[in-house]
């Protein structure tokens, strides 16, 4: 097989936009030809691996430790041995490549223009199929009314409270279209993604009272917290902004929550404390915000089906005129108990 077909096959493989120029590129700086023709042969393990592509099993064993540390194979026990395969769709090899301990300057710029050139055209496709987003919104606690249930999966603090283990990496989206300046490494791995994350070399181990300060210091910074869209966390909480991030830029120009679940909350203003400063309107991540005329006077009005519920607004108001409700029921959440 030509070389060219190799990327090209690779790229498919993980559902890349058809036509895109930068995937095939991206995945030709990442591995060689053997590479990408042992990852073609995958799932599998070293021994199926060595029988699929005629590579000696010490080779195919070199190789997926190089491969692992990229990024570009995953491990999984199965039946007492170890399986290798490559990542499943284009965001898996957008999260795990981007961490990439060595990748080079070029490689990281590349992936940037991606994200500026293809993304968005890629993002409105996904919109419009109307999955079931595998992400959702974590409020900032403290701004939640007092009367409002909340579960273990609405609290970023209970998350990290119940994790077996914690490691924190780079934010990918932060590290390629370098838009902000909110901070970078502010990307908790959970549970099973920790020991992904530590293992690989990819982030560093940190404790709960780390990753404590770290949801302290996002919260400060504007970014909003977001998990895997279920009950149980083996994954992630990122602290995401409105500029550099893979779903929020898109909330706002499509003026649709598709690509990430809201939090079971909704902020309600108190208009007697409300001062119409405007901080909660810039504050608003995806610009749910706005000045209107209600009763016959100014007001902040909420656009309830653009709103993620992040508590930005809340967090934010000088006044404590803004608490975050309760106005979606715990089922929202997948997997969690009524």
């Amino acid at each position: 097989m030509e070389a060219e077909e190799l990327y090209q096959k690779l790229s498919a493989q993980i559902g890349a936009p058809p036509g895109s120029e930068r995937i095939p590129r991206l995945w030709k700086m990442i591995c060689n030809e053997k590479e990408a023709s042992l990852l073609l042969a995958m799932p599998g393990t070293v021994e199926d691996l060595a029988r699929k592509t005629g590579f000696s099993e010490e080779e195919v064993a070199s190789m997926v430790r190089v491969l692992f540390r990229k990024g570009v194979t995953f491990e999984r026990e199965k039946g007492g041995s170890v399986q290798y395969s490559m990542p499943r769709h284009l965001l898996q090899f957008h999260d795990a490549s981007i961490v990439w301990p060595e990748a080079p300057a070029d490689f990281l710029a590349l992936w940037g223009e991606f994200m500026e050139a293809e993304y968005p055209n890629f993002a409105r496709a996904v919109a419009s199929m109307g999955l079931e987003p595998f992400t959702r919104v974590v409020p900032v606690e403290q701004t939640l009314e007092g009367g409002s249930r909340v579960l273990p999966a609405d609290s970023a603090v209970k998350i990290v409270e119940q994790a077996r283990r914690l490691a924190v990496t780079k934010c990918t989206c932060r590290l390629t279209s370098k838009k902000c300046s909110a901070p970078i490494e502010v990307c908790l791995q959970l549970n099973r993604a920790a020991e992904y994350t530590i293992k690989r070399g990819s982030g560093r181990e940190i404790t709960v009272e780390e990753a404590k300060e770290i949801l302290r210091k996002s919260e400060e910074a504007g970014l909003v917290h977001v998990t895997d869209n279920r009950a149980s966390n083996e994954h992630i909480i990122c602290n995401c902004c409105s500029c550099c991030c893979v779903a929020l830029p898109y909330i706002k120009e499509i003026g649709s929550r598709v690509l990430l679940a809201p939090s079971r909350f909704l902020p309600e203003v108190n208009a007697e404390k409300c001062t119409l400063c405007g901080v909660c309107v810039d504050a608003c991540p995806v610009k749910a915000l706005s000045f209107a005329q209600a009763a016959g006077r100014d007001s902040v009005r909420v656009k309830e089906d653009l709103c993620i519920g992040c508590g930005q607004c809340a967090y934010r108001c000088p006044e404590e005129a803004i608490d975050l409700k309760e106005v979606r029921n715990p089922e929202f959440v997948p997997g969690a108990a009524a």
